[in-house]
């Protein structure tokens, strides 16, 4: 383990002193945009509201990260997808429901408008798909044992969950309005152990769909990129095909920062996770497009004193070292309400669009996206409790050097009729 750990930091290091840009090869900065959540029923019927503050505040592209319920076994296999919500009986609490006809049609519903709201105002689209445990056994998505082609309980991952999704895009949005779907998102156990079922999913997608500028891609957390799975010889070679059918890789980027946080800081992470498909041997190619899928800071810190988790942090660097820890806006926890860790925020975001405005000639990054939920939300997308201003202006000040023009809204679709708010 030593040995491995040494020789990723090894290849990280190597990969961040490769050039930022050659000379000859103009590359634009990757713009910042927002994340729309959807993870439950009741943010699916709030999405139309999310997608309009991300058009008061400018953004040309939002990122749908739309998630669905999992039950699993023991070993953490899949045995049941669906969608937590208000329970059909009265008066009894929220359930999770299997996925079925309803499922579909509901889920479909939500898509529907949110889609059509954000071509409405001319935004461009990208997906973001996640699985999240539900029930006795209480696991991280990446650890998911599932293959998407198989059926569980009679509805597989591609023909319910991911149909559904593609089939609402279809028929919400014209077919020459760009659309970029990663077809799962920070479950890496499941495309190591499946590739073969993973590149079929996508090239079937992309052989049907009516849409003429989607991309795919597949999503990864910055590290620990394969879960749990083992790695075989064949298993290599199967995901250097896969890698091959991918129009983008996508991170959940939430390594640690310096502190006061800078723009290498991105960079180094950036190869620390290259550096993981390095030394599993399936690299990924270097003309390959980087999409930070999920980044921010949430203010939660990882003590180095005792290694626990706290939240808020009780200082500024352990905020800076463990980005991935925050508050849902339900624990009614504000980690911003000290200046240390307010100054750590602001730096965080002025660090990073420093990083995307000098893009790399080599895994380019060319989208990212802020984690707007709970207190990683500086922009107020979910809700304006953590919402910053200052961060808001570093925002908008990178994206408007990325697209100077304002944007044209179309007219608006038919008044759709109401779906039930819960």
């Amino acid at each position: 383990m030593f040995v491995f750990r040494q020789l990723k930091r090894t290849i990280a290091l190597l990969l961040s002193l490769l050039p930022m840009q050659a000379q000859h090869i103009s590359i634009p900065p990757a713009p910042l945009d927002a994340m729309i959540p959807m993870f439950h029923k009741w943010q699916m019927a709030d999405a139309v509201r999310y997608v309009e503050r991300a058009d008061a505040l400018g953004h040309k592209r939002v990122q749908f990260c739309i998630a669905l319920q999992a039950e699993l076994d023991a070993s953490h296999k899949v045995q049941t997808i669906g969608l937590y919500r208000d329970n059909r009986e009265a008066g009894k609490p929220n359930a999770l429901y299997p996925y079925d006809n309803e499922i579909h049609t509901e889920l479909f519903g939500y898509l529907r408008d949110c889609f059509r709201a954000a071509e409405n105002k001319g935004i461009k689209i990208s997906v973001l798909l996640h699985l999240n445990s539900h029930g006795a056994i209480n696991e991280w998505r990446n650890n998911f044992d599932f293959d998407p082609l198989l059926p569980l309980q009679g509805v597989s991952y591609e023909n319910g969950y991911f149909s559904t999704v593609m089939k609402a895009l279809e028929e919400s949005i014209s077919a020459d309005h760009p659309a970029e779907i990663s077809v799962q998102g920070e479950m890496g156990k499941t495309v190591f152990l499946y590739p073969g079922s993973w590149k079929k999913l996508i090239e079937n997608t992309r052989s049907k769909s009516k849409l003429k500028n989607a991309r795919y891609g597949l999503s990864f957390n910055y590290q620990g990129v394969a879960g749990t799975a083992p790695l075989t010889d064949e298993k290599k070679e199967q995901l250097k095909s896969l890698w091959g059918v991918c129009d983008f890789i996508g991170i959940s980027m939430y390594q640690g920062v310096s502190l006061p946080p800078q723009a290498s800081d991105f960079d180094l992470a950036l190869g620390l996770f290259l550096g993981e498909f390095y030394a599993r041997g399936c690299p990924l190619p270097v003309d390959k497009d980087i999409h930070f899928v999920e980044v921010g800071l949430g203010g939660g810190g990882l003590s180095s004193t005792d290694w626990q988790s706290h939240i808020p942090a009780k200082k500024a660097a352990d905020a800076a070292r463990s980005p991935y820890l925050g508050a849902a806006i339900e624990t009614k926890i504000n980690p911003w309400n000290t200046q240390d860790l307010n100054d750590l925020r602001i730096g965080y975001h002025e660090a990073l669009c420093e990083f995307l405005s000098q893009p790399r000639s080599r895994h380019t990054v060319t989208q990212a996206f802020l984690w707007n939920f709970g207190s990683w939300d500086p922009l107020g997308i979910e809700n304006d409790t953590f919402a910053d201003p200052q961060i808001k202006a570093v925002v908008k000040s990178h994206n408007v050097q990325i697209h100077p023009t304002k944007k044209t809204t179309k007219p608006d679709s038919p008044t759709l009729p109401p779906l039930d708010e819960g």
